[in-house]
């Protein structure tokens, strides 16, 4: 079952868990982070999009979690993204043959810190083709869970899986923690961190019906 949605509620529900803008803006931040010698803009935009598994197969392991986690956005709007960064100075390009974007004192406090990302993106956001869960008590149970798992590590919940994610993992049925690495969303290191707990949740609401 889909919702077509475009902006709104709707899409903020199913998507993310905070300002669209500020989410995206955090999820750069983080990939950056995590690439110690820097990337280049073209390609952290093709990993960020799910369109560059060699590079994450191959050398790119530390961004295999932010793999495809912006596929509702075009390569355009996600370099939107990246100039409004580079403008409040959160990340800037290392001056060397090959330019690569690195992440800056106050990119880090911001990630540190948890203050809203202010990036002011010129396009409203993007329409898609939701999933919706075919067992709302379930996928609620699902939510509280990830949201509980986010708490303790002190991360956003989205750092943790999507709401998309949570969804599927209700429509598919999913039984096995080792399953959800064919979730959209999720790789090998996550699956193995959160699955059982994911997986126990719906397991223990199954127990209680």
């Amino acid at each position: 079952m889909n919702i077509s949605a475009v902006g709104g509620e709707e899409l903020l529900d199913y998507v993310i868990e905070r300002d669209f803008e500020d989410t995206v803006s955090r999820v750069i931040l983080e990939a950056v982070s995590g690439c110690k010698d820097g990337i280049g803009k073209t390609r952290l935009t093709r990993v960020l999009r799910g369109k560059d598994p060699g590079y994450i197969l191959g050398r790119g392991r530390t961004l295999r979690d932010f793999y495809g986690r912006l596929s509702l956005l075009d390569s355009d709007q996600v370099l939107d993204f990246l100039e409004s960064l580079l403008r409040l100075g959160m990340l800037e390009v290392e001056d060397t043959e090959f330019p690569r974007l690195i992440l800056t004192r106050r990119g880090t406090n911001a990630l540190k810190k948890g203050d809203p990302v202010p990036a002011m993106i010129p396009w409203p956001l993007p329409a898609r083709e939701l999933s919706v869960p075919i067992d709302e008590e379930a996928y609620k149970r699902l939510k509280n869970e990830r949201n509980r798992l986010a708490r303790e590590e002190g991360l956003p919940p989205y750092c943790i899986a999507s709401n998309m994610s949570l969804v599927e993992i209700v429509n598919r049925g999913v039984t096995d923690p080792g399953d959800l690495r064919s979730v959209h969303g999720f790789g090998e290191v996550r699956a193995q961190k959160y699955g059982s707990s994911l997986v126990h949740a719906l397991k223990r609401r199954e127990a209680e019906t």
